[in-house]
């Protein structure tokens, strides 16, 4: 194990920390919730998370749909966190179907994601996978990616974790102010489908269908289920 994987652990360690700690202070949603139910809905968004966000990888990984790097530390492949978070989504909605569960569980879950996801992101910055585009080396992100990665590269993953830490700010300042109750999570998974769509026009994925990455695809995916949820759970 290099320094820079040994780095990304750590970060990832540190963000997982974070989130559930996050999530223990939080406690807005855990009074109107059986605690069974609760559980099923913490166990579900983990596993169907990590199935997620290997299984989904899987494709890009074997018709190579996704950049060299992108392959992780285990034999199969590499993980996706757009793949992650679909299959948390579905998890826990299947979680609640079966409990007969129909409200909005997602509100004390956003700010932690958040605040995990911004440890992950600078993990992978640090281990210098999820990379950019090669641009000037003389160029100030030349500079940078240069200095993180030995390439002239855009750091992708420090803009996605620049947008966590803004989204976290933000979630937190719903929280305060009771806005958006309900659709909390589902608007900030909306926006950074939105994000992530147009981080990948400079990231280092080759086109596979009319055009866009894999990834492209994935974010879509995910920005028609928040996004639709967040609209429904607001006209509320």
């Amino acid at each position: 194990m290099n320094a820079g994987e040994l780095a990304y652990l750590t970060c990832v360690a540190v963000g997982v920390v974070a989130g559930v700690g996050g999530a223990r202070v939080l406690r807005g949603e855990a009074a109107t919730q059986a605690p069974s139910l609760a559980g099923r809905v913490r166990v579900a968004a983990l596993v169907g998370g990590v199935l997620g966000a290997d299984v989904f990888e899987l494709p890009a990984d074997l018709l190579g749909w996704s950049a060299p790097s992108a392959r992780g530390l285990i034999p199969l492949g590499g993980r996706t966190v757009l793949g992650g978070l679909l299959g948390g989504w579905a998890a826990v909605e299947l979680a609640k179907a079966r409990g007969g569960y129909r409200g909005a569980t997602g509100d004390r879950f956003a700010f932690p994601l958040a605040l995990a996801m911004v440890f992950g992101r600078l993990g992978c910055t640090l281990r210098g996978c999820c990379e950019g585009a090669l641009v000037s080396a003389d160029s100030f992100f030349g500079r940078l990616g240069h200095a993180l990665h030995g390439v002239p590269r855009l750091p992708a993953a420090a803009f996605e974790a620049w947008f966590h830490a803004l989204a976290a700010v933000v979630l937190l300042a719903l929280r305060a102010r009771g806005l958006a109750r309900g659709a909390q999570l589902a608007l900030y998974l909306a926006a950074y489908a939105l994000v992530r769509f147009g981080l990948e026009t400079v990231r280092a994925h080759p086109p596979v269908l009319f055009g866009l990455t894999y990834y492209q695809g994935l974010a879509i995916a995910l920005f028609v289920l928040a996004g639709g949820t967040a609209w429904r759970r607001l006209r509320r």
